[in-house]
């Protein structure tokens, strides 16, 4: 299947990008995170940059934490999200899996989480005073709302990450036992998986600190900042039933490696003075 990819276009902040026209040549479009502030603007805007010109192709997106930059709290911005998605055809994943049929007719099986970081990518004690540093300063504490009169905050984080990571490790599992052609176990995560079947993950925050180039100038500030962009998940890729790809957002410029059985993709647009977004970036799983 071929798979467009992008994420983190700031369209709030760049008002004059736009998507490619023609659309390059997919199947099906994956959007990491990164709109613009606000859940629905986002989908709203993907929606109108699309035209319609998509046709049946599927398109779906996880929110980032950008999309949560509201008044509106985060489970209510979900909540109206989900709904605004399904008006406007898109499949917004939050902890969830979508499964998108390829031209040959196997299935590819999008499980997608926001996957906010767990902040010890430099270790348990660094990730303590990572929380410290972040509860001081990220920006995601004063712009995004756990609920009425409650800020977010980094132990909110690494409790949704806790939550997210262990969907993702669940659903892969769950996917790779079907996909041989045992059937679904009671109570499964994921329903409808068809021998052959493939796994993709689709975040907005990144699994590896690979991810991370080591000449990036964010390694010499404050420590939350790497650890509030990327988790140690390297074992996910290790294990059985690794997804084929992981894709994801958020980082300082686009990445494309291998890690253990799993492909790792990112194409973030970003500070448009980052070199190497490809606004018709396709791959294939």
């Amino acid at each position: 299947m071929r798979l467009w990819i992008l994420s983190d276009v700031r369209a709030d902040l760049n008002p004059a990008f736009s998507l490619p026209d023609p659309l390059p040549d997919f199947d099906a479009l994956l959007v990491a995170g990164g709109i613009c502030a606000g859940l629905e603007a986002s989908l709203g805007w993907l929606a109108a940059a699309l035209g319609g010109r998509q046709g049946r192709r599927p398109v779906v997106m996880v929110p980032g934490n950008l999309e949560y930059w509201s008044e509106i709290p985060l489970v209510e911005a979900l909540a109206k999200g989900r709904r605004r998605a399904v008006e406007l055809g898109i499949h917004l994943l939050s902890d969830e899996t979508v499964r998108l049929e390829g031209p040959d007719g196997r299935g590819v099986h999008v499980v997608g989480a926001t996957l906010w970081t767990d902040w010890s990518l430099e270790g348990a004690f660094q990730g303590k005073l990572a929380r410290v540093g972040a509860r001081h300063a990220a920006p995601d504490c004063d712009r995004i709302l756990l609920r009425r009169g409650r800020p977010w905050s980094p132990l909110d984080a690494l409790a949704v990450h806790a939550r997210s990571r262990a969907y993702v490790e669940d659903a892969l599992t769950t996917i790779a036992y079907q996909s041989l052609g045992y059937p679904a176990p009671p109570r499964a995560l994921v329903e409808g998986v068809m021998p052959g079947d493939r796994a993709v993950v689709l975040t907005c925050h990144a699994p590896s600190r690979r991810s991370l180039p080591e000449d990036w100038s964010g390694w010499l500030c404050d420590g939350w900042v790497a650890a509030s962009l990327a988790s140690d998940l390297d074992a996910v890729m290790q294990a059985w039933g690794a997804p084929c790809l992981w894709v994801h957002g958020i980082t300082p410029g686009p990445v494309d490696y291998r890690l253990g059985r799993t492909r790792i993709v990112a194409n973030p647009r970003g500070d448009a003075r980052v070199p190497g977004f490809d606004p018709a970036l396709v791959v294939v799983a």
